[in-house]
């Protein structure tokens, strides 16, 4: 996929397993993606928040067993002068017990990159052997919401869960779930 930037400077995209030797990178992307968005903190205040029943909690040990993966979407650039390509990370994507995260850098939004990572770890979900993948997302996220919609991810009714954040602000989220098989 690339997207035009003024007329001088085409910008080029793919996604790549993150492995160790992009960790500062992954960590200098995470570090915007946190102050962009409060993704992850409504992650990690419904993990806290959140009680299971026994059910889900067999399901869930299922899941863990499975195979888990990160990506790192990543922008290429026209080469500097010295001839080297500019590449930097613009988003992460992840699946871990049958969960998919993904964020995208604000300013790469509205351009397929949402798409073209969660199209990536559906195919390779399904290679894994995962039978299902379920998502956790913001009713009041639109574009999200469309996008998992066109994708194939149900949601899941009587699974909402209200969310209070630090900050004050209570969000509500609807769990959908694909199935892969």
């Amino acid at each position: 996929m690339n997207e035009e930037f003024n007329d001088e400077v085409t910008l080029s995209y793919s996604l790549r397993s993150l492995d160790l030797s992009q960790a500062n990178q992954a960590q200098n992307l995470l570090s915007v993606l946190h102050r962009e968005s409060d993704t992850f903190m409504l992650a990690d205040e419904l993990a806290r928040q959140t009680t299971t029943s026994v059910d889900v909690d067999e399901l869930d040990a299922e899941l863990e067993e499975m195979p888990q993966k990160t990506w790192l979407v990543w922008a290429e650039a026209q080469a500097d002068d010295e001839g080297k390509p500019l590449t930097y990370p613009v988003g992460i994507g992840s699946i871990s017990a049958g969960e998919v995260g993904i964020a995208i850098l604000a300013d790469y939004q509205n351009q397929g990159l949402g798409r073209l990572t969660i199209q990536a770890m559906v195919d390779w979900a399904t290679e894994a052997g995962y039978d299902r993948l379920w998502l956790d997302v913001d009713v009041t996220n639109g574009p999200a919401r469309h996008l998992y919609d066109e994708l194939g991810f149900d949601v899941q009714a009587g699974q909402e869960q209200q969310v209070k954040l630090p900050t004050g602000r209570t969000a509500t989220l609807e769990r959908r779930e694909k199935a892969l098989v």
